[in-house]
This record gives C-alpha cells, sequence and structure tokens, in this order.
C-alpha cells in the first residue's frame, strides 16, 4: 500500500485473501496436489507392504495439498492401500523428520513422502537407512541417493519466470493469482530411480 505503482508478486501467497486485497500484488501460488498425486501414483507402484507414508514439516496449506494428493492417488490406483502421515513441526531439524519416519517404517511403511523441507532430509536419510523409499519435495532431490523413488517439484522458477513475463507483456493485474500446475509447467516430478 505505501508503493501502490509498483508491481509485487508473493510466492505462495494467494492475492485475494490479502487484507486490504491490494490491486498490486499478484499471488504465485501452485497446484501441489497435482505433483503428490504423482508421487502417490509412484508409490502406490512400488509398495510391497501396502502402507506409504507422509512427513510433513507444519500443517499448513501447501504442505496438506502436497499430501492429500499423493494420498488421493495413492488410494485410487490401490484402494487397499494405508496411507500414514505426521508432522515435525519443523522445516529445519533434520532428526525431527527421521523420527516420524522411521516410526512410519517401524509401521510397515515401505515409501516415505517427505514435505518438510530442510527436515525432510531426515526422512529421506531414514528410507535410505531401512531400504525403503523416499520422495523428495519441490525440486528433484535424486541427488539424495538411489532410495529417492522420485520427487514431487513444485517449479517456483517457472511461476516466477511466467509471472515477469506477464509483467514484461504489459499484461499484469493485480488483485488475482497466477496459479501453476502440471498443465502450464508449474508442477511435475522428478527423475524416477
Amino acid at each position: 500500500k505505501k508503493f501502490p505503482k509498483s508491481k509485487f508478486a508473493i510466492v505462495d501467497v494467494s492475492a485475494p485473501g490479502l487484507k486490504g486485497k491490494p490491486k498490486n500484488v499478484r499471488g504465485i501460488v501452485f497446484a501441489e496436489q497435482e505433483a503428490g498425486c504423482l508421487a502417490g501414483v509412484a508409490a502406490a507402484t512400488v509398495t510391497g507392504t501396502n502402507t506409504i507414508s507422509s512427513v510433513g514439516g507444519l500443517k499448513i496449506p501447501p504442505v496438506d495439498a502436497f499430501i492429500a494428493g499423493y494420498q488421493y492417488c495413492a488410494k485410487k490406483l490401490k484402494p487397499e492401500i494405508v496411507t500414514l502421515n505426521g508432522y515435525s513441526q519443523d522445516f529445519v531439524a533434520q532428526d525431527k523428520c527421521k523420527e516420524v519416519a522411521l516410526n512410519q517404517i517401524g509401521q510397515s511403511s515401505d515409501v516415505v513422502f517427505q514435505v518438510a523441507g530442510q527436515c525432510g532430509l531426515g526422512a529421506i536419510t531414514a528410507a535410505g537407512e531401512s531400504s525403503v523409499w523416499g520422495v523428495g519435495v519441490d525440486s528433484d532431490q535424486a541427488f539424495l541417493g538411489t532410495q529417492v523413488l522420485t520427487s514431487a517439484t513444485k517449479k517456483v522458477d517457472a511461476g516466477v519466470t511466467q509471472t515477469i513475463k506477464v509483467v514484461k507483456d504489459g499484461k499484469f493485474k493485480g488483485g488475482v493469482d497466477g496459479l501453476f500446475n502440471l498443465k502450464n509447467g508449474g508442477t511435475g516430478y522428478g527423475k524416477v530411480s
């Protein structure tokens, strides 16, 4: 509001939901559930125990969207599948996510989807140490090891680049969101192990 002639775009924030509904702000939001769905199909395809799990950082909309897509599509492929979910209450401390993942692995999960940022690296480590699959998030985390089945990707770079193009082309409209999904290259999946 202090800079009404400037144009702003905010990643993971819905512009119509902002207080005062500023007309110079465009949201950059993602269909995380679509990427989560692809990860869920991959998990359901490889599970031998019919139990898969997810480790969220905090219970917030982007995390829950990834997890909802993961669980929904896994169950669409295999209705009998059991889905476990837990939250570490942290996006940094890897030991917290590792503990949640190990607990899930102890309950027969043989695919663990991490949706917890840096903390989630602990879940990927737990998967490797337990000889089960891990699924990365946000970017392609295949570089972490052969235990990474794939990653549910959120292509922030694509969202930002496409938003810059909207501004450059003189088509910026504030008070609305740009939705980035599978169709426009804003979400997807990483390398498959």
